[in-house]
């Protein structure tokens, strides 16, 4: 298999799922909502390949109740006595997917923490949403108090831009890699994916509105409330990511005042994290 097609890893929907969710459509839409929900908010958990182990060996782990989602986290510490930085996985995803970056930052004495979200890695539960990411990494700036820099991906990077925007924690600077912009985008294409009608859509996105007590409608992006943000920002994307893509970076820097951009080609979306330009370019920004 090439590198293109490894790395567009998107989520397959298997014909008889469509053809389910198309009978069970017309028969009973609440039915069909919640069976699309369920689709939607369980993560797909991978093996963890030999070179993720090394690093999940070489830190201090503990379990963290995040109080406001009444769920339990994988908590991970790699003590050092520089600057606290905090690093945010994506969907599907685990902490010891950033271990190139987390490597490097151990070479510079940084205090490093990350977790592994719930449904994800390590952690508890079946199912999650982006709001409990961002309920984590609000629970986790009083956990650690007077975090200097987050170093977020993907899912978890809209999570961090989300939590800095509205949470009066002091962040000096937040690294964005691979962000995706609109959560609404989001939702329609994961319609469009399985083949949902507009009606059970519309009945959806009113659900977890309600569930999670943010509307998801066209205004909840990262370029809407990025202009919000106060902190030094750097944001990395591929112009060859095949899962989000690139232009969701350029929307979202266009919005944000103190940001500066670090784009690259050739990488994809899952290669990125592991690229010794990008993880330089990241030394850099925090150091300074």
């Amino acid at each position: 298999m090439d590198k293109q097609r490894k790395d567009n890893r998107g989520l397959i929907i298997p014909k008889w799922i469509t053809y389910f969710i198309k009978t069970l459509d017309f028969l009973n839409p609440y039915l069909c909502m919640r069976f699309a929900g369920y689709l939607w908010t369980r993560p797909i958990k991978y093996k963890v390949p030999e070179r993720e182990i090394p690093i999940l060996k070489s830190c201090n782990t503990s379990i963290l109740k995040i109080k406001s989602i009444n769920k339990k986290i994988q908590f991970y510490r790699w003590k050092g006595k520089g600057p606290k930085v905090l690093l945010v996985h994506g969907w599907s995803g685990r902490a010891s997917n950033m271990f190139y970056i987390i490597e490097r930052l151990i070479e510079k004495d940084y205090d490093i923490y990350s977790f592994d979200a719930p449904a994800h890695g390590n952690s508890p539960s079946k199912t999650t949403n982006i709001p409990e990411f961002i309920a984590c990494i609000n629970e986790l700036h009083l956990h650690i108090k007077s975090i200097d820099a987050i170093i977020a991906y993907s899912g978890g990077a809209f999570a961090s831009i989300y939590s800095s925007c509205f949470n009066n924690k002091k962040l000096k600077k937040l690294v964005l890699i691979s962000p995706f912009n609109s959560v609404y985008d989001l939702f329609q294409n994961f319609f469009n994916q399985i083949q949902l009608s507009k009606k059970v859509g519309d009945l959806m996105i009113e659900f977890y509105s309600q569930k999670t007590g943010i509307k998801i409608d066209e205004n909840l992006s990262a370029e809407k409330f990025g202009k919000n943000l106060k902190c030094e920002t750097l944001i990395i994307h591929d112009e060859d990511d095949k899962e989000i893509p690139f232009e969701d970076s350029q929307l979202i820097a266009k919005s944000i005042k103190n940001v500066k951009t670090f784009f690259t080609k050739n990488l994809g979306h899952r290669r990125i994290l592991r690229d010794e330009k990008v993880v330089k370019e990241i030394l850099t920004f925090i150091n300074n």
